[in-house]
């Protein structure tokens, strides 16, 4: 396979972190974790996927204080979001005139 290099630019140091936990969790290194998610996105599943779920054999299960956490730290900076008048979630608002 040819050295093929992709940038991807604009990536939030939360949503890096998150990817680097997912790393660790399943094993490998970033950029075969990104590869992996491009298969995954164009194929549907990918080769390590179907590797993995053989190796595993048992769903992760449910982390509450894990998913805390990861929620914090995507919501960090979230209070510079500006926050929308009610109105903006009325009916009309949304679909104007069209019926």
């Amino acid at each position: 396979m040819d050295n093929n290099k992709i940038e991807v630019t604009g990536i939030s140091e939360p949503l890096l972190w998150l990817i680097d936990e997912r790393v660790r969790h399943f094993g490998g290194d970033r950029a075969a974790y990104i590869r992996d998610l491009i298969e995954r996105d164009i194929f549907g599943t990918s080769h390590g996927q179907k590797q993995q779920s053989a190796d595993l054999g048992t769903k992760r299960t449910f982390d509450p204080q894990q998913w805390s956490a990861d929620m914090k730290l995507l919501a960090q900076g979230a209070e510079k979001i500006p926050v929308l008048p009610p109105e903006a979630f009325t009916r009309e608002s949304i679909y104007g005139n069209h019926d």
